[in-house]
């Protein structure tokens, strides 16, 4: 966890958080941050907002820590998200207040410093010092390596979802902007080569836990188990009373047109069959 300075107790004023090494609490076997990757459009968002459930587990909005292929605190990596406008209403949401960003930007030496005075100020901020934050930015798959590599306990989620409907969503632009059928197809088929690459490292295969939407939404409960289990965290303490979900609706048969439909099944292998779909 992060160490207060005694300046700090005395005053209300914002000091930096430093890191004070990994320990487990009470009931939770340790504090290692995990990851919720994939496709946009596959029920991250949900499965985020269901984890949060756990009195444990804190999560902020994105980050996008990792989805910049740019080299940390490099000018682009700068522009692309240090001026955005969509990241710092995130961090309004979460509590993170501008003096805290910046400073932390400041002394972060590279991404996962940078990530982790992020967690550790948003567990502040929640009020919950004793908890353990994750993060749920589906592109950070684009840097599942550094994300490997920088985490090196750390574990993955990953959630997929039927590509007809990932594409459909995406077509209709209702949560996010409308996108032609061809860039849906390749956000579902780029996380996939991203993640299947990855499991190829020895051991890596052990670090990923996979979840089908369409599973989970019919049947919450052995899945989030399963999913607390393989993070470290008690199920025990999980209310499975304040999770909702409904089951796929298949929106595509609506939205998409037979051909596009062919497109994208013929588009979408070997990971369309592999995944259970054809």
């Amino acid at each position: 966890m992060f160490k207060k300075s005694k300046s700090e107790k005395k005053s209300a004023s914002p000091v930096i958080l430093q890191p004070a090494g990994a320990s487990g609490t009470a009931y939770g076997q340790d504090n290692t941050p995990f990851f919720i990757l994939g496709c946009v459009r596959s029920g991250t968002t949900m499965l985020r907002d269901i984890l949060r459930v756990h009195p444990r587990l804190e999560s902020p909005e994105e980050t996008h820590f990792f989805r910049w292929a740019d080299p940390y605190a490099s000018p682009r990596y700068e522009k692309n998200y240090i001026g955005a406008k969509l990241f710092k209403k995130h961090r309004e949401i979460d509590g993170i207040t501008d003096w805290q960003f910046h400073s932390s930007r400041a002394l972060a030496r590279d991404r996962k410093e940078m990530s982790d005075f992020y967690g550790q100020y948003y567990l502040q901020a929640r009020g919950n010092l004793d908890g353990r934050w994750f993060d749920k930015t589906p592109q950070n798959v684009y840097g599942i390596l550094l994300l490997g590599y920088m985490y090196p306990t750390a574990k993955f989620l990953h959630i997929y979802r039927n590509p007809l409907n990932v594409v459909s969503s995406l077509k209709e632009g209702r949560v996010m902007a409308r996108h032609e059928v061809k860039g849906g197809i390749n956000y579902w088929v780029e996380s996939m080569i991203m993640l299947n690459e990855y499991k190829k490292i020895p051991g890596a295969e052990n670090r990923i836990l996979e979840t089908c939407y369409e599973d989970l939404v019919a049947d919450p409960k052995p899945h989030i188990t399963r999913m607390l289990q393989f993070v470290g965290e008690d199920p025990a303490l999980f209310d499975f009373s304040k999770v909702s979900t409904h089951r796929e609706k298949d929106k595509y048969k609506k939205i998409l047109t037979e051909a596009e439909i062919g497109y994208i099944k013929t588009l979408c292998e070997p990971f369309y069959s592999m995944y259970g779909y054809k």
